[in-house]
């Protein structure tokens, strides 16, 4: 299983990702003169305190380092570069992302350090409590990439799934014609980010004549198994015409299971793996959406800071996706963006 995804399976159905306003509608904000309650009680900001002259403690808890988690913690290094005065960051990641008392004793540490806001990728539903305390201890709580249930969050900066599900769909449809038949990789059931990557693509299918077959196996992000269940869906039907995986590693799996039969099949993924573009621009895969991870705690910071300061900023900040083509896959491949 990749790295990223351990976690997610722990969250299953009660996992949720808060969905930002995007396009012409504009994002929930949250004005200064009210800043959000924590545990029933106005929450005072920076300046109230008399400490707006300090600079704010924030704490970046990743999920553990390596690929978009590192693209993570640039971006709230780059965050502290660009305001010098304004934060004093500190990161940490625990070695794998499922260890939830790792997670729980980070958070625990941040509080009694002092950090005014912690900004989080969370585990799992097992560092609920350890946030809400921290929320009734006063500090603000973002969340970035994923969120869990039971916590309400100051902000939350992570991919809006819904559209980039659609817009996969939409590129995804330009390729394929009716008679095709396409196989959908999904990650892990019930974690809904995940699900709304399948779904899109599946509405833009609908009607077009493509024939959409499901794998039998969830792939869990993993490479592996991805090259297993694109193996399955080989057998039982030999004239597939395309791959979808909900996250690149499966995708990328399926490129050797392809080369091993030496059967042509357009191969689509969703991340934005550096890798998977390096596939891209060599013609062994199709295309990707890319998402953001630098983005999402460049901004999930910002907005910490912006509660803090007790100044307008946006609850539900979709970070984007770009798809990922031949064309502009160069510019994907030497980091996660």
């Amino acid at each position: 299983m990749s790295t990223r995804l351990k976690a997610l399976a722990v969250l299953g159905a009660g996992a949720m990702l808060i969905t930002a306003c995007g396009g012409g509608t504009a994002a929930p904000s949250v004005s200064g003169t009210a800043a959000p309650s924590v545990g029933g009680t106005a929450a005072p900001s920076v300046s109230a305190s008399g400490a707006a002259n300090e600079k704010i403690k924030v704490t970046l808890l990743t999920k553990a380092t390596g690929g978009f988690w590192d693209a993570m913690i640039a971006g709230a290094k780059q965050y502290e570069t660009d305001h010098p005065n304004d934060i004093e960051l500190t990161t940490n990641a625990c070695k794998t992302n499922d260890d939830t008392p790792c997670q729980i004793a980070e958070i625990q540490d941040a509080v009694t350090k002092g950090a005014k806001a912690i900004v989080i990728s969370p585990m799992g539903v097992g560092v609920t409590d350890a946030l809400n305390k921290a929320k009734k201890a006063g500090v603000r709580i973002v969340f970035v990439d994923n969120t869990i249930p039971g916590v309400v969050p100051d902000a939350v900066a992570a991919t809006n799934n819904v559209k980039g599900g659609e817009a996969a769909g939409a590129y995804i449809k330009s390729q394929l014609k009716s008679g095709d038949t396409i196989g959908l990789l999904e990650a892990v059931r019930g974690v809904p980010n995940l699900d709304q990557r399948i779904d899109g693509v599946k509405a833009a299918l609908d009607g077009t004549g493509v024939k959409v077959v499901i794998g039998a196996q969830q792939t869990l992000c993993d490479t592996t198994t991805g090259a297993s269940v694109t193996q399955d869906l080989l057998t039982k039907y030999p004239n597939l015409t395309a791959i979808y995986s909900a996250c690149d590693s499966p995708a990328m799996g399926a490129v050797a299971v392809v080369e091993s039969k030496q059967h042509p099949l357009l191969i689509f993924g969703y991340d934005g793996d550096p890798e998977m573009a390096k596939l891209i621009e060599a013609g062994k895969t199709t295309a990707t959406m890319a998402q953001s991870p630098f983005r999402m705690t460049n901004l999930g910071v910002e907005a910490a800071v912006k509660s803090l300061k007790g100044e307008n900023y946006v609850k539900a900040i979709d970070t984007g996706t770009t798809l990922v083509t031949k064309d502009n896959a160069a510019d994907f491949t030497s980091a996660w963006q």
